[in-house]
């Protein structure tokens, strides 16, 4: 086949993406397929080489990639770098790619493409609305509230004071639609002026806050496959939280797979991933996020419809156990899209 390897873009995660970008596109060459690298920040002038991909994860892209216009995602669609493409890899991390966005882009010009639809991408972005969809549906999930920088709410006493009468204890701010824990503060015995300090972080990279409460206990993520939950993960970061650090700096964080959990608390927690993927329509693959709290109530923190996809992240780390090589794995995400 002739495939389009989606990676890089216009967003805070595009280092990430890229590194995935690559692995993907070595390991679809290894099955014969012919591979062309397509990053949409170069809008017409799109194409990349292997050799032009030189990236470490671990730091945020600059302020001129991520003032680029998003222009050039239409430009990157409409030029001659997808003729002939039989499907298009999608591996582009949040905004503009994990979004919708860019699916809607090629769903336009008439290109397949592995993974989530466009309604599925943006309420699994919408990081409220997809808690909206799995409180509907009795999906637990932890409290939260909602803080907007155009209504003026960050600076707002009152909205900040009865958020914290409303969550009582620890909480979790971050970003409305960004991934990696990008803009991300956690408080322990938060008070306005920490709360306020929070929310001007991350609305460094949106306009909507979401301030949930903090769920102690062990961190767990489940890969869907298809219809299938991939053996349970445990994260334990070195000291902190999974933060952007600790997810793409090696040695930061242990990883135990399969999780070390009763046989029931792991098939409900696979169940509970299984069922978020299809509440929010996902397609093909998806990666299914959790806080298992100390009387062993998992919450569901989030669904990730293009997670991260180096041969050593998670998802390939959950195929590898179930026995599915991360070519193979690769593969089985085309025939599912």
């Amino acid at each position: 086949m002739n495939i389009a390897v989606i990676c890089g873009g216009i967003s805070p995660e595009r280092n990430v993406s890229l590194v995935g970008g690559l692995a993907a596109t070595n390991a679809l060459e290894s099955l014969g397929h012919s591979i062309r690298i397509i990053d949409p920040a170069f809008g017409a002038d799109c194409i990349r080489m292997k050799e032009q991909i030189d990236i470490d994860p671990s730091v945020l892209p600059s302020e001129e990639i991520l003032g680029l216009p998003t222009q050039r995602l239409l430009e990157c669609v409409m030029s001659r770098a997808f003729d002939g493409i039989d499907i298009a890899f999608m591996l582009i991390h949040g905004t503009n790619g994990e979004d919708g966005i860019f699916q809607a882009l090629l769903e336009a010009r008439g290109i397949r493409y592995t993974g989530s639809k466009v309604l599925s991408s943006a309420l699994c972005m919408d990081k409220v609305a997809s808690k909206i969809m799995m409180s509907a549906t009795n999906i637990m999930t932890p409290p939260w509230a909602i803080a907007k920088k155009s209504k003026g709410d960050f600076t707002d006493m009152d909205v900040l004071n009865e958020i914290i009468e409303d969550l009582p204890g620890s909480l979790v701010i971050k970003p409305n639609n960004q991934g990696s824990t990008v803009g991300m503060t956690i408080l322990h015995g938060p008070n306005v002026e920490s709360l306020q300090m929070a929310l001007e972080e991350a609305g460094q990279f949106a306009d909507t806050i979401l301030i949930e409460s903090y769920i102690e206990g062990r961190e767990l993520t489940v890969a869907v496959l298809g219809d299938e939950a991939l053996p349970i993960i445990e994260i334990v970061p070195e000291g902190g939280f999974y933060d952007y650090k600790h997810k793409y700096t090696k040695g930061e964080t242990q990883y135990h797979c399969p999780a070390e959990l009763g046989d029931d608390i792991t098939e409900f927690v696979q169940n509970l991933a299984v069922s978020a993927h299809k509440v929010l329509g996902c397609t093909a693959y998806s990666r299914v996020d959790f806080r298992l709290d100390e009387e062993h109530v998992p919450y569901c923190l989030e669904v990730n419809t293009i997670p991260g996809f180096s041969a050593t992240s998670l998802v390939p780390m959950a195929a590898k156990e179930h026995g599915i090589s991360f070519p193979e794995l690769c593969e089985r995400i085309i025939e599912l899209s």
